[in-house]
């Protein structure tokens, strides 16, 4: 059967059909009109057949029908006559065909391979090539990608219409089990249901609830002015968030809400960083009574958990004790109460803490984050917490579809991201799950006071310097200067000027002033008032623990009972308090101390601010002192002044980085 469009631009008919998995088409003159439809329908010249000619893989390109009917459309569209059989003709009149989809992913050899046909409408390359450990293979014309990150091709698919052969999806399913058992081995997981989801009901039968234990959890100290409107906001919702300052009682509010639902939950797990357990317990006993607090161990095993209600668990133990996590897994049922204290320790959305936690967490009814810095890097930081929730407040089922929305990299150095986008659109999405407090809006605490007191490097100190800065930079390309190379080098010259340097497991010291400096700063502190020293080295705090003996250590080789030990003690009878920021600059209240010197500093404001707010917060009545101790080096001057303007030290100078591509530059600036 000919069909004709309304005006036709030649009398000769084209002759479209198909045979087995192969469509036809032959046109007795040379139109370009006419090579432009077949072309851009990925036909090509036969010899042997003397006509147009394509072969189909039915899965990724569908029917010949289908085909020879999308071919006869667009003949007829470009004003051609068409001579087809009548099934095409009434495929084509009654529209019964869909488009051909031109994005697919298909496996091979445990990966998935990523193929499309040229389109305008968005550089795919590039974001395909934005996927981890991506690269191009020429054979099969496709961009490939592991396996293991099954989850962000899903996203991937999900962001750019993308459809899964079987054998692809397959292996989506398996990839994902597997990635599942390495995450949390040994732990079973249900199958998936075969029904779909019903939409639950918005009321709630109380009856659901009578198989609970009775607790008899009673708060003991009241809420703040400040605290009420958080705990209202909360105790409605099922998952939420308190991003309150350091010092504003988040912890007080989550054992409110603890309280609050006690006849709707079995047990409260708390995860919080390993080194304030004993701080989070003893939180617990001064503001409740009633219920059993457990502690994770060393001991904690699945067979030996005794009953509790509020179990207290260390955050880092969920990447390295399969012990722990089976213990966990024991414990986390549809009725427990899930609390991540200091959530920014599960911001990184590939961490295995952050995978684990979410992971297992996801049946357990209630979720609770409890943070003062919910983003430190970044608002790249909220997904893996907001994932920790639920996946539907941001509304991405990877972070690949996060990226894609609101982050943008650098073409120059993959993984840099150079600036954000929607952030309002996030802020509208988390705001109903939040309560966000500043110590500024809601409390009235004394002011902080700072100083600084400065120290000159010894010549053999201002030569180490020199030498070990130009040798690290001239060791790499100046474009080749990344994240990495600057934290090395800049550790490098922290050590330097605190008087020693471990080069590649050689120790080398030097003489130096900051340790002399630091008992002048002690000297000028009025006699009896207790005073806390943060360090950023080991070797540092036992030469200040040798200054000042009979001083209360808190560091990490220290276990958790010796931890709070030391604590006990510098609230007793200890004058001084020498703590690395790493291991106490979460979770702990020292309000003991008005005077606090910085002997060294982390490069991160996050880490920074965390330690200044350790004595700054309720129950502190007198201006708090910092003193930062200060050489006349480069690298210290840089940490001060981007602590100044809230910035993290490497980012900043990384930023200039791209700036600058002479390595004689780069020296000049340190």
């Amino acid at each position: 059967m000919i069909i004709s469009p309304a005006a036709p631009r030649t009398a000769t008919v084209a002759a479209v059909s198909y045979r087995g998995n192969s469509i036809l088409c032959t046109f007795k003159e040379h139109n370009d009109a006419f090579r432009g439809v077949v072309k851009g329908l990925r036909l090509s010249w036969s010899e042997k057949h003397f006509a147009w000619r394509r072969i189909l893989d039915v899965e990724i390109n569908g029917t010949p029908l289908e085909r020879a009917a999308e071919l006869c459309s667009g003949l007829l569209n470009a004003g051609f006559q068409v001579n087809v059989t009548d099934d095409v003709t009434q495929a084509v009149q009654g529209a019964a065909w869909k488009p051909e989809h031109r994005r697919w992913i298909i496996a091979g050899n445990d990966e998935f391979h990523l193929r499309w046909w040229k389109e305008s409408d968005e550089n795919l390359y590039s974001r395909a090539k934005m996927l981890p450990e991506a690269h191009y293979d020429p054979e099969t014309k496709s961009v490939v990608v592991p396996a293991l990150y099954a989850l962000e091709v899903e996203g991937f698919a999900v962001e750019h219409d993308f459809y899964f052969t079987q054998s692809a999806k397959a292996l989506l399913e398996k990839s994902q089990a597997d990635y599942r058992c390495m995450l949390l081995p040994a732990i079973p997981f249900p199958a998936a249901p075969t029904q779909p989801k019903r939409r639950k009901e918005r009321y709630c039968d109380p009856a659901r609830f009578s198989d609970l234990p009775i607790h008899h959890l009673e708060t003991t100290t009241a809420l703040l002015p400040h605290q009420i409107p958080a705990v209202d906001k909360l105790l409605p919702m099922r998952v939420g968030a308190f991003f309150m300052d350091q010092g504003t009682g988040k912890t007080r509010c989550a054992i409110e809400l603890a309280a609050r639902r006690q006849a709707r939950i079995s047990k409260v797990i708390w995860f919080c960083p390993v080194s304030l357990k004993l701080t989070i317990a003893a939180e617990i006993e001064k503001h409740s009574k009633g219920e059993a607090i457990y502690i994770f161990d060393d001991e904690t095993a699945p067979d030996n958990i005794p009953p509790a209600f509020w179990y207290v668990a260390g955050i880092e133990s969920m990447s390295s004790s399969d012990r722990i996590i089976l213990a966990v897994n024991t414990l986390v049922d549809g009725d427990t109460f899930v609390i991540v204290d200091e959530s920014s320790y599960i911001k990184g959305h590939a961490s295995k803490r952050s995978m684990r936690i979410a992971e297992l967490c996801k049946r357990s009814r209630y979720r609770l984050l409890l943070t003062g810095t919910p983003i430190s890097q970044g608002v790249e930081d909220l997904y893996a917490q907001m994932r920790f929730l639920s996946p539907g407040i941001l509304g991405y089922s990877s972070f690949y579809s996060f990226a894609h929305n609101h982050l943008e990299y650098s073409e120059k150095y993959p993984g840099l991201i150079v600036r954000a986008h929607n952030t309002e659109h996030l802020a509208a999405k988390i705001a109903p799950y939040t309560y966000q407090v500043t110590k500024a809006e809601c409390m009235t605490l004394p002011e902080k006071l700072y100083d600084q007191v400065y120290c000159a490097l010894t010549p053999e100190q201002s030569e180490a310097y020199e030498n070990t800065k130009y040798n690290l930079l001239m060791s790499v390309e100046s474009e080749k200067v990344d994240s990495y190379v600057i934290f090395r080098l800049f550790t490098a010259l922290q050590q330097i000027i605190s008087g020693f340097y471990n080069d590649s497991g050689t120790l080398c010291t030097y003489p130096h002033n900051r340790i002399k400096t630091l008992s002048t700063v002690i000297a000028g502190i009025p006699e009896g008032e207790k005073v806390i020293i943060w360090c950023k080295f080991l070797r540092s705090l036992d030469q200040i623990a040798e200054l000042l003996p009979g001083s209360a250590l808190y560091y990490g080789k220290l276990n958790e009972q010796k931890r709070q030990a030391e604590i006990e003690r510098f609230r007793s009878d200890a004058r001084f308090l020498i703590a690395t920021q790493a291991t106490g600059g979460h979770g702990l209240t020292l309000n003991e101390a008005r005077y606090v010197v910085f002997y060294e500093n982390e490069f991160k404001y996050s880490h920074r601010i965390q330690a200044e707010d350790r004595c700054h917060r309720i129950g502190q009545d007198h201006p708090v002192t910092y003193i930062d101790v200060v050489s006349t080096s480069g690298i210290d001057r840089r940490i001060q002044q981007a602590l100044a303007r809230k910035e993290d030290v490497v980012k900043a100078f990384r930023c200039e980085v791209n700036k600058v591509k002479e390595e004689r530059s780069l020296l000049g600036t340190l």
